[in-house]
């Protein structure tokens, strides 16, 4: 069977990074998810170079890039093989080289630089909008993690739409998480919500900091423990706060994946303020949990979230409260906790898959 499958080349640079959020996680998603299907013979690569199969998994294993990082630098440069030209090469995100392989795809998660520039600083705008034309023009077919990704793309690149498909994220917390949840002393912060966001303007976590000072709000007993660092400009924007208020807000940092997952499965519910988001992975992980969401209502989170949270207008403190007064109800929460655990399991390995198999014809 092996001999018949077609053969695909992933580019797995995401995952050299040291800690793995965001694009090195759906990475290493996709790749597993890809494996699962039994359908495709999977390759990786380094950019330009070839990486082995053993390699690529024992990268998993370790579930950061500083293994396989070590061994890159400790070989010998002519040990190093180029990628196959002749298979397709598919990108878990943007193309850094074109032309490498005569069928190639790549994938489009957040592109918030494009519409929303005023949000970044001008270098990180030109990284990622600065070769975007010619990497589409040079797929074959671009993913997108979500509709909402594909529609602000195609507003401005009408003529890339039909090269476009969908490509969604699932939720695979490792099996011994509960186990060892079990066994741990019970997390014990008080009622409290967790908040997924930084101090930067398309996080938009100032409208949760102002929102303290609204009636409703500050008098609930609520706490939140924010899971992203400070970002810009925090100690300003938590000065500004009444010291009463400044006490209900926690910065976490970075943490492992075994700490988010027992902050999320304690907490009453989640919290996303952001003014756009590519997909907003943190919404299904909450819910794969029985987590509700209170969410901003834009971008992807209402495809993603569904029916499983309430949304509120990110500008708009008066409705944070009042979504928030709403979720924080316990018949309320009682009421979408299965809906979050049945929205949670319509994103799937196979449904990630799917449309890569597709592609390549697996």
């Amino acid at each position: 069977m092996s001999a018949t499958r077609p053969r695909l080349t992933v580019d797995i640079t995401p995952m050299l990074e040291d800690e793995w959020t965001g694009i090195s996680v759906f990475t290493r998603r996709l790749v597993q998810a890809l494996e699962r299907s039994g359908r495709v013979h999977l390759d990786f690569g380094i950019r330009m170079t070839r990486i082995a199969a053993a390699e690529a998994r024992e990268t998993i294993r370790h579930g950061s890039g500083a293994f396989l990082r070590g061994r890159l630098n400790d070989r010998p440069i002519d040990a190093f093989e180029a990628i196959n030209p002749a298979q397709p090469l598919l990108y878990p995100s943007v193309k850094e080289n074109f032309g490498l392989a005569r069928r190639e795809a790549s994938t489009i998660h957040d592109i918030s630089t494009l519409v929303m520039p005023e949000t970044h600083d001008v270098a990180n705008v030109a990284y990622h909008l600065d070769p975007l034309r010619d990497q589409l023009t040079t797929d074959e077919v671009v993913f997108c993690v979500s509709e909402a990704t594909r529609v602000a793309l195609t507003d401005t690149f009408p003529w890339a739409a039909p090269k476009t498909r969908l490509l969604t994220q699932y939720v695979d917390w490792p099996g011994d998480f509960e186990l060892l949840d079990r066994n741990q002393p019970t997390v014990e912060l008080g009622r409290y919500a967790v908040v997924i966001g930084t101090i930067e303007p398309r996080k938009n976590l100032d409208l949760l900091l102002r929102a303290l000072e609204h009636p409703s709000v500050a008098a609930s007993d609520l706490t939140f423990i924010v899971i992203g660092r400070r970002g810009w400009l925090a100690d300003q924007a938590l000065a500004r706060l009444r010291p009463q208020a400044q006490q209900r807000v926690k910065f976490t940092g970075f943490v492992s994946e075994f700490v988010k997952y027992r902050l999320l499965k304690a907490a009453e519910f989640l919290v996303l303020t952001s003014v756009y988001e590519g997909f907003g992975i943190p919404a299904v992980e909450a819910m794969s949990l029985g987590k509700p969401v209170l969410a901003s209502l834009t971008s992807s989170f209402p495809e993603v979230i569904g029916d499983a949270g309430l949304f509120f207008d990110p500008f708009s403190v008066d409705e944070f409260a009042a979504g928030l007064k709403e979720i924080s109800d316990p018949r309320r929460l009682a009421e979408l906790a299965p809906k979050a655990l049945e929205q949670a399991a319509t994103f799937t390995p196979e449904r990630m898959a799917a449309p890569v198999l597709d592609w390549i014809g697996a």
